[in-house]
This record gives structure tokens, C-alpha cells and sequence, in this order.
């Protein structure tokens, strides 16, 4: 394995963490707030874990985000993020399966293309 595979295979790794966080953080963002709006009984540090959980959500998916855009540039995509993709990477907790495997098979055919140089 040579070292351009191994940031591949970073790269491919920090987009499934990052986008899995955002979507962690998303399911206990809606929790909370769910929990915030049947409880009718909102103290302080409940609005603070929402508005926490809320950045946090927020952060993980700039970072997914940007992860998937070095990904496709480091394997020469850049140019070629299709609507799908874009919306993916907004709406990471609803489309981040159809995007990762269609990266992974990118990255694949990026790897097999480069041991066969």
C-alpha cells in the first residue's frame, strides 16, 4: 500500500466519522427538543444542551462536508459533484448512505487505477 492509498483511506474514514457524528448528534438534537417541547417544563440547562447539541450537529456536518470535498478533489472529482452529492453533504442524515458508497466506489476505482500504474 503506498502512501497516497493510506489518505485515501483516511479521507474516506474522516467523512464516515464526521458524517456519522452529525448524524448522532441530529437524532439527540431532535430528542432533546422533543423532550423540551412534552415536558413543558423547559429549565436552563435543558436550552442549553439543545442549543449545544445544536452546534455540535452543525459543526460535524461543515466538517463532513469539507471531508467529502478533499476526498473528491485528492482523487481527481472535484469538478464532478453532482446536485445529489451537494444535497448529500447539506442533508447528511437523510442521504449519507447513497453517498458513501457511491465515494467509496470512487475511491476504489481511484485505488485500483493507481496500482495498476
Amino acid at each position: 500500500m503506498s502512501g497516497k492509498d493510506t489518505l485515501v483511506d483516511k479521507l474516506l474514514a474522516n467523512y464516515r466519522f464526521w458524517s456519522l457524528a452529525a448524524i448522532g448528534s441530529f437524532i439527540i438534537l431532535v430528542s432533546l427538543f422533543l423532550a423540551a417541547v412534552f415536558i413543558q417544563r423547559i429549565n436552563f440547562l435543558m436550552l442549553v444542551m439543545v442549543l449545544l447539541f445544536g452546534f455540535l450537529w452543525i459543526g460535524a456536518t461543515s466538517i463532513s462536508r469539507h471531508s467529502f470535498v478533499l476526498l473528491k478533489r485528492y482523487i481527481g472529482r472535484e469538478g464532478e459533484i453532482s446536485i445529489l452529492e451537494f444535497l448529500s453533504t447539506q442533508l447528511v442524515v437523510f442521504l449519507f448512505p447513497f453517498a458513501y458508497r457511491k465515494v467509496k466506489k470512487e475511491a476504489e476505482l481511484y485505488r485500483k487505477k493507481n496500482s495498476a500504474d
